[in-house]
């Protein structure tokens, strides 16, 4: 179900079964939007334990969206229209300075690689030179860090190798399982939620960005009140056994506050993607 460029990703049909025991009240509803790495039913899945334990322990129903693409997700995210969001670093400095508040990132780090086919041949950055690499998007920070890994080594796109879009991190790795492109930037944790079959088709090319992962924040507007009782929902997940399942299954390891040196360290790929984007700065 769409709802302008955002989609609804819990069906009406299935969200009085995630309500039931939760105690939710349904007149006060949040919104969480999550960042569309992946496809809508992936995302979906993945996020059911998060949702339904913030739901329990907030004692209010979460309707949870993505959008069709990074552009359309950022505006509607600038625009204030979720409560919550679920979004990548650079993402969560231009949200933070139109009244969002981050709140925690995941522990793990993310590091912008490079998935290749183990007969590629393509031994380092070098050999990617007048190959085909596949992106989620332009705007994702994996495809910023790692363009801009490759700009630093004297490499450009599109006169020393080419790029190609698809919808998601899972949708660019196919690509390379199957031979239409070369090579994926992406990051560990993607690699880790595809389908097993497509996993064991490819292997790893490191590159050496370490950026903050993910990170999840609160609109302002909720008060700070509501806010505390959300950056405690969130520790309160991780220490609980569905929470710890969670984090290993996705490999995002837990969560770990935000600090100003995490911000700061973002600050040229905010400015790459203001660029890209034709973002207004505030």
């Amino acid at each position: 179900m769409h709802t302008g460029r955002r989609t609804f990703l819990a069906g009406l049909a299935v969200l009085p079964l995630l309500l039931s025991g939760t105690g939710a009240r349904a007149d006060t509803r949040l919104t969480l939007g999550i960042m569309p790495f992946n496809s809508a039913l992936a995302l979906l899945k993945t996020h059911q334990p998060l949702r339904q334990a913030l739901e329990a322990r907030l004692g209010q129903p979460i309707d949870v969206f993505t959008a069709a693409d990074y552009t359309s997700f950022v505006r509607e995210s600038l625009a204030g229209r979720y409560d919550l969001l679920i979004t990548g670093p650079h993402f969560a400095v231009m949200s933070a300075e139109k009244g969002y508040v981050p709140l925690v990132h995941y522990r793990a780090p993310l590091q912008p690689i490079f998935v290749i086919r183990p007969d590629s041949g393509i031994g380092d950055a070098e050999a990617l030179r007048g190959r085909v690499i596949a992106l989620s998007s332009l705007f994702s920070i994996s495809s910023i860090g790692g363009m801009k890994w490759l700009a630093d080594k004297g490499m450009q796109a599109g006169r020393d190798y080419r790029i190609r879009e698809y919808p998601t991190h899972g949708a660019a790795i196919a690509a390379v399982a199957v031979g239409e492109a070369d090579a994926a930037l992406t990051t560990h944790t993607p690699l880790k939620q595809i389908p097993p079959d497509v996993r064991s088709k490819v292997v790893e090319l490191p590159s050496e960005i370490r950026i903050p992962h993910l990170m999840t924040l609160a609109h302002r507007r909720l008060g700070d009140n509501r806010i505390a009782a959300i950056r405690k929902a969130l520790r309160d997940f991780a220490e609980s056994p569905s929470g710890q399942r969670f984090f290993l299954d996705t490999g995002y390891q837990g969560y770990d506050p935000v600090s100003d040196a995490d911000l700061q360290a973002l600050t040229p790929y905010v400015a790459i993607v203001r660029q890209q984007m034709e973002l207004e700065t505030p």
